[in-house]
């Protein structure tokens, strides 16, 4: 089966250290520090006992979504890139479609199987 948008890639970008948060930190705390970072909203968040799904958005602009997993065990964001496709500019309606295809929710959580996907500049 083809994916529409290629291979797909989890690019780490910090770790919650790297962001002032100590390790013990609420979910709530993590993601609301993350989106700050980033000056978004979450218009989309799924929550698994070990990782956290996000569509992150500008507010007000509807096809400015990115992808971004959380591992709650190794305390790491990454970018969830695709090979052949946009991956920075989704809608809700693309992320929902993305979900899917991808199957990320299963990805969210078992964060630890990331490994095979990792982007090659950056070995988490």
């Amino acid at each position: 089966m083809s994916l529409s948008r290629g291979a797909i890639r989890f690019d780490p970008l910090f770790t919650t250290a790297d962001i002032g948060l100590r390790q013990d930190a609420s979910v709530e705390h993590v993601v609301k520090a993350f989106l700050n970072v980033g000056e978004a909203l979450a218009s989309r968040w799924i929550e698994m006992p070990r990782g956290i799904l996000l569509l992150q958005m500008v507010p007000d602009e509807p096809a400015s979504g990115a992808i971004y997993l959380y591992d709650g065990e190794r305390h790491i964001f990454y970018f969830v890139s695709f090979l052949d496709g946009q991956d920075d500019a989704l809608s809700v309606t693309e992320f929902d479609q993305l979900v899917g295809e991808y199957d990320l929710v299963s990805r969210a959580a078992n964060p630890s199987l990331l490994s095979a996907c990792l982007s090659r500049t950056g070995q988490a």
